[in-house]
């Protein structure tokens, strides 16, 4: 039984619809308990712009590779000044020196980092390097266009660096509760996504409730958050939640609050 919750009032579905009028928003859902498989799932397949949740991805293609023998993650990264991006609270300090490939996961990870995002994204081989191991891996409608932070423009229409909650969630499911990696490589992505300081989801969940998950913003409103939330009598529940403003304006106002609500709404139709 979920506690420290209050029991719905309305569908989950109903629900959303009425946040998404309140906040003049599109809200895509997929959620999903991983014990018992029962869904809740609203515009789940529709495309909405990755923005950061991609980082996920590329940093369990460095974990893939690295258990494989390809990569090391004690390899040293130069981090050149001509290459940082905004938002590069963790390698800007470093420009002109050196981080080891896992320092460079956990800043993507835990403070979506966009220099250490492209160079995660050069060791892999670039954008297209995230289509394809999002095929490998479940998720058959992700795609990977442009580096940091071009690929933030989330103009609607755009099918560029898009996914849709169902594929997003499915890829994320098999990274982080699948055999997509060896046992180490899950742990480590694991605690990377639990050490997430974005996170969105986590003002919706109740007391007692973590998560591993990533987040995700860009142009339009666009505000993502995608992870699995863990309950303290070991619920799991995934959840993936991409959303953007109904406004056709590129500065319209971030919707870090819908993505809180959202989880409001259908955790406990899953975990209660």
């Amino acid at each position: 039984m979920l506690t420290g919750w209050p029991r719905a009032v309305a569908a989950p579905t109903d629900r959303i619809d009425e946040l998404e009028s309140q906040y003049h928003a599109f809200a895509g859902v997929y959620a999903q308990d991983l014990d018992s498989g029962h869904t809740v799932t609203h515009r789940a397949d529709d495309p909405f712009a990755m923005c950061s949740t991609f980082k996920a991805y590329a940093a369990g293609r460095v974990l893939q590779k690295a258990q494989g023998g390809e990569l090391d993650l004690d390899q040293a990264t130069f981090i050149d000044p001509n290459e940082l991006q905004p938002n590069s609270p963790v390698t800007a300090p470093h420009a002109g020196h050196s981080m080891p490939l896992a320092q460079l996961c956990a800043a993507a990870l835990q403070r979506s980092d966009n220099t250490a995002a492209n160079l995660l994204l050069q060791a892999i081989g670039g954008p297209p390097a995230i289509t394809e191991f999002a095929r490998s891996i479940g998720d058959d409608r992700t795609r990977l266009d442009r580096w940091e932070v071009e690929l933030n423009t989330a103009i609607p229409g755009d099918p560029r660096d898009t996914s849709t909650p169902r594929a997003l969630g499915a890829g994320i499911q098999n990274l982080l509760a699948g055999t997509v990696l060896a046992p180490p490589q899950r742990r480590q992505l694991e605690t990377w996504m639990r050490g997430n300081v974005t996170s969105t989801m986590r003002a919706g969940l109740p007391p007692g409730w973590t998560t591993a998950d990533k987040t995700g913003s860009g142009d339009y409103g666009s505000t993502n958050d995608v992870g699995i939330a863990y309950g303290p009598n070991g619920q799991r529940v995934l959840l993936a939640i991409m959303t953007r403003s109904q406004a056709a304006d590129p500065d319209a106002d971030a919707l870090q609050p819908l993505i809180a609500d959202v989880t409001r709404a259908v955790l406990p139709a899953l975990a209660g």
